[in-house]
């Protein structure tokens, strides 16, 4: 502020301002919210004042430590019956003797933690010489003996066929009999498949093929004095007549054993 003659006039005080006293509500505070849950006693009333009225009820809402801890008044009740039955001073007591008068001993015990005061001792000092009797001990000491290597042909097992070498043998030989047996069940399911065609149904068989045949080679005669094919047609006709001519020629050569078999 820069200096002026202004500033010696005592200047006005305002009083201050009435501070307004604390909001007080008109709804007292001992009444339990609406639809309150808290410090319900027991199931038969389990949400309180569900119409919200003001009326002090004489079951109390609050519990007496919810959550903010004990209150000031509250006092301790070292023998107080929590659980329903056991009204009997008597019994109380008795458990507590009980429980004291167990006696409980260990067989081992822990050494003590040394004390603030204690001090460890220092400066400890040996006239004895550890490199000289070091040195003696071992001048004096007996040699040891040298563990001789051991004689293998003295074993009882020297010689003899181990005994893994056995069981791989009788593993080997179950394998190998699994593997005929499997076989032979093939073979003979392969032979129940097996049927012998009966000789006439076989002649049967035969004359109609060679019937087959002879039509088909009738037909291919018709065509084998054409040297041109003038169409793509005839050349595939003629090709599909030769196929059909070789197979039944390879069917009927098989035909014409003395045994033959079908496959069910």
């Amino acid at each position: 502020m820069q200096e002026s003659i202004y500033n010696l006039i005592p200047k006005e005080k305002t009083p201050p301002k009435k501070v307004s006293k604390l909001y007080k509500s008109t709804i007292p505070g001992t009444i339990a919210p609406t639809g309150s849950t808290f410090g319900t006693q027991s199931l038969i009333i389990p949400v309180t004042n569900i119409n919200g009225s003001y009326v002090i009820q004489q079951n109390r809402y609050r519990s007496e430590s919810g959550v903010l801890g004990k209150s000031k008044n509250q006092k301790l009740e070292p023998i107080k019956h929590r659980y329903m039955g056991n009204n009997s001073l008597d019994l109380w007591i008795e458990k507590g003797s009980i429980h004291r008068s167990v006696d409980h001993q260990h067989s081992a015990h822990k050494p003590q933690i040394p004390k603030l005061n204690d001090k460890p001792i220092m400066g400890l000092k040996y006239n004895k010489n550890f490199i000289a009797t070091n040195a003696i001990d071992v001048i004096l000491a007996n040699p040891k003996r040298k563990q001789s290597e051991p004689d293998w042909t003295k074993k009882s097992v020297y010689g003899k066929v181990p005994i893994y070498l056995t069981q791989i043998k009788d593993t080997l030989k179950e394998q190998f009999y699994e593997k005929q047996y499997r076989k032979q069940l093939e073979q003979q399911e392969q032979d129940n498949k097996l049927q012998q065609l009966p000789e006439e149904e076989l002649e049967q068989i035969r004359q109609g093929l060679k019937k087959k045949y002879d039509e088909l080679n009738y037909q291919y005669q018709q065509q084998t004095h054409c040297r041109v094919f003038g169409t793509i047609g005839v050349k595939r006709r003629k090709e599909n007549y030769e196929k059909e001519l070789i197979q039944l020629e390879q069917d009927i050569e098989k035909l014409n054993k003395k045994y033959v078999f079908i496959q069910h």
